[in-house]
């Protein structure tokens, strides 16, 4: 879902940056788009989007090894909750700088 919601992200993000832009000068939206995307390519999204993928695999794997391994009630659920999400910022900080020094490797 973290992709999903990402796209979803852009999305709202470009349809406010025309409302702002429209305020200024107006502007249609078809030439927004058009002038906006003029410059950008596919390869331009594929890298994040990617990234949120990876992401999302390892905060539901780090969540779900965390949940499996919870003992002691109710208590040891919130513990468990606590360290997936220590556990799952680190290791999506760690790989966020390796996926940035790849995606510079392969998208120039």
């Amino acid at each position: 879902m973290l992709p999903l919601l990402t796209l979803t992200a852009d999305f709202c993000g470009v349809v406010m940056a025309w409302v702002a832009d429209a305020m200024v000068d107006p502007i249609t939206f078809h030439q927004f788009i058009h002038d906006g995307f003029s410059v950008f390519g596919f390869n331009d999204f594929l890298p994040p989007t990617f990234k949120t993928m990876v992401f999302g695999l390892i905060i539901g794997l780090v969540a779900c090894f965390q949940g499996m391994r919870t003992r002691g009630g109710t208590e040891g659920v919130g513990r468990a909750a606590t360290n997936s999400v220590v556990l799952s910022s680190l290791f999506v900080i760690l790989a966020d700088v390796l996926l940035v020094k790849l995606i510079v490797l392969f998208f120039p």
